[in-house]
């Protein structure tokens, strides 16, 4: 394999961002607005509000670097199944006023739903562990960009917000589906000193992706992400990732472990103490290869897979 093969580009940004969160406008602790600046001045550079079951226009809520793409939560069902599905608007426009709210009574009309506005939104199948499903719910569904195999919130309250199997199920049965981390904040439930930015509970922070994008805008992030063009994280961080010559190198901040996977139980890796790079053999994978990064915090990095054919 002399080609080289890679998901983002040696040069461009970086920008990291949360497609999963709440405000005062359904349950949240926060307002948009302060919502907003919280993530902004912990680093961030975009996020997405994403409300249950209403669309807002915030895009008066303006900071100097920091991108809002609007979105939102719907809840609904599919095969008889309540899920859960972030919206996430690709373009300036929306087909919806602000305000609007959406209520769905049958898995026939969230089906509907998903499909009439598959072209205007990504749709992303959020914490399908935490939301009692089983592979074969979702298995020929059709119109998710990705799957969240990271959900802090859920992480945090219940143990149940990872979901790479459900991710990796699909993969080995030919869907491209994005692997998404996120937050699913509401800034804690409980009040107590430091609320809402410091307590105990924070399910702020914890989860998010990092997109590779040759300009910081709204396009060229919803580019990246359909293009597979960035990781999602609980904790390290990825510099590069690709395919050569048959074998797969990866650099990363300090873990003590790297992952190289494919489409069957064909696992090389690197283990050792504050690693940060690797060159690994591909040996058996035909279709696609991805990498996991895991810290001695347990803390995991996910690349999507650089396809092989």
């Amino acid at each position: 394999m002399a080609m080289e093969l890679r998901n983002f580009s040696k040069d461009g940004l970086w920008l990291k961002g949360n497609l999963h969160s709440h405000s005062t406008a359904s349950d949240g602790d926060l307002s948009p607005e302060m919502m907003v600046r919280s993530f902004a001045e912990r680093g961030y550079d975009f996020i997405s509000v994403t409300d249950h079951n209403y669309y807002h226009d915030y895009s008066d809520l303006k900071i100097d670097n920091f991108i809002l793409i609007p979105g939102f939560e719907l809840s609904g069902s599919l095969n008889e199944k309540p899920v859960h599905l972030n919206f996430i608007q690709k373009g300036k426009h929306s087909p919806f006023e602000s305000g609007t709210h959406f209520k769905m009574s049958s898995s026939e009309e969230t089906d509907e739903f998903c499909r009439k506005h598959k072209d205007d939104y990504l749709i992303i199948l959020n914490h399908p562990n935490w939301s009692l499903l089983e592979f074969p719910d979702i298995a020929n569904i059709d119109y998710f960009t990705g799957v969240e195999v990271y959900n802090w919130g859920t992480v945090l309250g219940e143990n149940m917000g990872e979901s790479t199997h459900f991710w990796e199920s699909g993969l080995r049965r030919g869907w491209k589906w994005k692997a998404i981390a996120s937050d699913d904040n509401h800034h804690g439930y409980v009040e107590q000193e430091g609320w809402p930015f410091n307590c105990w509970y924070i399910d702020a922070y914890g989860g998010w992706i990092c997109v590779r994008t040759e300009e910081r805008s709204q396009e060229a992030i919803i580019k990246a992400i359909e293009n597979g063009s960035f990781y999602a994280s609980s904790g390290p961080e990825i510099y590069d990732f690709y395919v050569k010559d048959n074998y797969a190198y990866i650099s990363c901040s300090p873990v003590d472990r790297i992952i190289i996977k494919g489409e069957y139980r064909n696992i090389r890796r690197a283990i050792g103490p504050g690693i940060t790079e690797a060159k690994i053999e591909l040996r058996g994978n035909k279709e696609f290869v991805r990498a996991e990064c895991i810290d001695s915090n347990g803390k995991v990095a996910w690349t999507n897979p650089i396809y092989l054919v």
